[in-house]
């Protein structure tokens, strides 16, 4: 008995030395909530089944998850950096990439990724690829693509006698579009449905997604990368300015009350509640409320047969076609433990098969993606070439601070109808005082 005894007393021991076993563990500093519903969950059970693939190809390794909110997530990496925090992989914004590079919180992956150049071809069409490269050290890879269109209504383009076949094609054709789409549907006296919704208020998206692509439209840009200083009050900006003005006070094809609230109130309720004929700034990420309202079908998950019933979409009729293109990023740490074992998970989430199936990818980021039947429907093909045309914000630390001098001065602008090129170069001005050369 007592040699039985001996011997269970042995398993156990081996059994509990097995269970304590020390495991090598990959912090993942992530967004999504798992009681958050919706998107959230979808996102979570996403990344869940992407982790349980990489612990099961690295055993002896733990995924330990690290949440955080989205409009944080960044801030909350570089505080931790100088606090000394560790973290491994990351959740990035190409926007604040160059913040991120400022701070030094995030490690160059280049001497990780040992990829082969068709690899790195099947990401590096994407803008958002091009932006997490500078000088040579690669601090992020993009998991997918999300880029900006015009939504319209094709049953209000035939109540006006427009072609739903035929969107504008150029801002001239845009603007006479607006007026015809622009009515008091129920006699009142009052406009109940607008031509054109935009979004001109306090936030990021004013500069992304309206002003920026009107600069590029009129030839200019917003920040000059060689002096480092803000460009936006040139004549480029003016003329941007002045055309947004116009939309509200002249052609009075769009209302008022964009210059308030906040980006998805404005386009996305304002567009269903048919207060919108014509939603300028239409994300990818709101293919799916399309699919799910009715208005397109075959769209969400992507099928080679969709049909438009209601709505549609295309290019911003601007001369280059660029609007603001982004995605959520992935970066190493600076004060990563397991750099190695962090590529290998960034690795795993780039799978091709796993990037399909991630709802917050927006559109596919690798090109390959594109050969799919699904993606060659005319209308992904919209969204296809308004990516290829996408552009990335300025490379500046002080982007945010750029961008909410931005949307204060055009507030001035709109709301008080303030002298278009004095108040632009009176905030750029302000601007370059405090940030100029970085």
């Amino acid at each position: 008995m007592r040699r039985l005894n001996a011997i269970l007393l042995c398993i156990a021991l081996g059994l509990s030395c097995h269970k304590s076993s020390p495991q090598r563990v990959v912090k993942l500093a992530h967004i999504y909530d798992p009681v958050g519903g919706g998107s959230a969950k979808a996102n979570w059970e996403w990344l869940s089944k992407a982790i349980a693939d990489f612990e099961r190809d690295h055993p002896g390794v733990k995924v330990e998850h690290e949440q955080m909110k989205w409009d944080q997530i960044d801030s909350k990496c570089m505080a931790d950096f100088r606090a000394r925090i560790p973290h491994d992989v990351v959740w990035s914004s190409p926007q604040l990439l160059a913040k991120h590079a400022a701070v030094g919180d995030l490690l160059d992956l280049s001497p990780y990724l040992h990829w082969s150049a068709e690899e790195i071809a099947d990401f590096a069409w994407n803008p958002v690829w091009n932006v997490g490269e500078r000088d040579g050290k690669r601090s992020a890879v993009s998991l997918g693509a999300h880029t900006r269109v015009v939504a319209y209504r094709r049953d209000l383009f035939q109540q006006a006698g427009l072609d739903p076949d035929r969107p504008p094609e150029n801002l001239d054709e845009l603007v006479e579009y607006a007026r015809r789409l622009t009515r008091d549907t129920d006699g009142d006296g009052r406009i109940d449905q607008w031509g054109l919704g935009m979004y001109v208020g306090p936030s990021r998206a004013t500069i992304e997604i309206y002003f920026a692509p009107l600069v590029w439209h009129f030839g200019g840009t917003l920040w000059d990368e060689q002096t480092k200083k803000a460009v936006f009050a040139d004549s480029a900006g003016v003329r941007a300015a002045q055309f947004l003005f116009d939309l509200v006070h002249r052609y009075k094809v769009t209302p008022t009350f964009v210059t308030s609230g906040t980006y998805d109130d404005v386009i996305l309720k304002g567009f269903f509640d048919g207060k919108f004929a014509m939603a300028w700034g239409w994300g990818s990420y709101w293919i799916q409320v399309l699919e799910e309202k009715g208005w397109i079908v075959g769209t969400f998950p992507p099928t080679a047969e969709v049909k438009t019933p209601v709505a549609g979409v295309f290019e911003t009729p601007t001369r280059t076609r660029a609007m603001f293109t982004n995605a959520w990023t992935v970066s190493l740490h600076a004060l990563c433990k397991e750099p190695a074992l962090g590529v290998a998970l960034i690795e795993t989430l780039l799978r091709p098969e796993t990037l399909l199936s991630f709802p917050d990818a927006g559109l596919p980021t690798r090109l390959s993606a594109w050969q799919r039947p699904e993606f060659q429907t005319p209308f992904y093909q919209v969204w296809f070439r308004a990516a290829v045309h996408g552009e990335s914000m300025p490379y500046t630390a002080y982007y945010d601070e750029l961008a909410n001098t931005v949307a204060a001065a055009l507030q001035e602008v709109l709301v008080k109808k303030a002298p278009v090129q004095q108040t632009l170069q009176r905030f750029q001005n302000e601007y370059n005082a405090r940030y100029a050369g970085e």
